[in-house]
């Protein structure tokens, strides 16, 4: 039998309990190449404890988050999840993040870089007499995330009981190798995905589980993927990153959040006036687009690009690149002025004292 590299992990699952809040994804397990080929056309398995866990409970959770968050909150019952944002009061990215209900309580998973500014965003708008309790539970929960074609098989082969069809990004309540879990459907690496939310007691017996069923059960390719691979496959698939191309210089639909994270009937919440405005008007002078890049060298995060034009204005900034081996060359993201939006538009950028061609092109990358 192949063996589970969980003590690979760093640090090892086994001792995650204690240091959960700084565990990072591994990066990588083995060949990135490798491990994007897995999820392409199998099943990866990742740990993403690292990811920030908040609770919001009391009889007030819903009205409380109505007026702040840019979704509706009032279309959130057990087993529907969606992304929210909270933006400034001029319409911009405080916090983007996804939330669901489980037996009267809200959690929201988001990225670790996002804990502590959605905390204190949430504290602030926490009003004298309003009944909710906040509570960050990081390290109470284990995350096993999995992406690929497979991910249904290998689910509905390790679950207890039966495993039911979801959609993104909707959950259910579920059971392996008796630990009970929440397990959310999601499509951010561009394949079939779930994330599976655990006791952090429980993440070494459910890791195994998952492993073994794998094996016992031929679903190949199968492996375990680090960091570096769920970026590649995050950029090829288009998927906006807080910290990345998310933050409070961003309006949502710059970032093609819209239909994703936005509601437009919903009432009056923060930021709510810029959004309708922008809706109605269009009023954004850029927006998020995929670029190839020629060479090998990989932009670092606002790198400059340029048009081939007589603008000598910036074109537009890089906020994600990595290497694809789907495309076999560097790709990123990049917010681009919407003169330069069009697939096929040629750019220039500078980087590592070379000069480099760039080509707009549509999301998700075509594979």
């Amino acid at each position: 039998m192949r063996q589970s590299p969980i003590n690979q992990l760093h640090p090892s699952l086994r001792t995650l309990c204690s240091v959960v809040g700084n565990q990072h994804t591994p990066t990588p397990y083995g060949d990135p190449q490798s491990e994007h080929a897995i999820v392409r056309n199998g099943v990866g398995i990742t740990n993403t404890s690292h990811r920030g866990k908040l609770m919001i409970s009391g009889i007030d959770r819903t009205t409380y988050l109505q007026g702040l968050v840019t979704n509706d909150m009032l279309k959130l019952t057990d087993g529907i999840g969606m992304y929210c944002a909270i933006l400034t009061p001029k319409g911009k990215i405080q916090s983007y993040f996804r939330i669901f209900e489980v037996d009267e309580t809200l959690i929201i998973d988001l990225e670790e870089e996002a804990i502590a500014t959605t905390y204190q965003l949430l504290k602030r708008y926490l009003l004298y007499g309003i009944k909710v309790a906040l509570e960050d539970v990081t390290r109470s929960y284990g995350h096993l995330s999995i992406h690929g074609p497979l991910s249904d098989t290998l689910l509905t082969k390790v679950c207890d009981h039966t495993f039911p069809e979801l959609d993104v990004p909707n959950h259910t309540k579920a059971s392996i190798a008796t630990t009970q879990l929440i397990i959310m459907k999601t499509d951010e690496c561009g394949e079939i995905g779930y994330d599976l939310l655990m006791p952090i007691s429980s993440i070494t017996t459910v890791w195994e589980r998952l492993w073994e069923t794998a094996t016992n059960n031929k679903i190949h390719p199968f492996g375990a993927i680090g960091a570096e691979t769920l970026e590649i496959l995050r950029i090829e698939t288009g998927t906006p990153r807080y910290g990345r191309e998310l933050d409070e210089e961003v309006f949502p639909a710059e970032a093609l959040l819209e239909k994703k994270a936005v509601s437009l009937s919903k009432g009056c919440y923060l930021g709510q006036e810029t959004v309708a405005r922008i809706d109605a008007y269009g009023d954004v002078k850029r927006k998020l687009a995929g670029i190839t890049i020629s060479g090998k060298s990989v932009p670092k995060q606002g790198t400059e690009l340029f048009g081939t034009d007589d603008d000598s204005r910036v074109a537009g900034r890089i906020t994600s690149a990595i290497y694809s081996p789907s495309l076999n060359q560097i790709i990123g993201l990049a917010y681009l002025r919407t003169k330069y939006l069009s697939s096929g538009t040629e750019l220039i950028t500078t980087f590592n004292d070379h000069t480099n061609n760039a080509t707009v092109t549509t999301l998700p990358f075509p594979r």
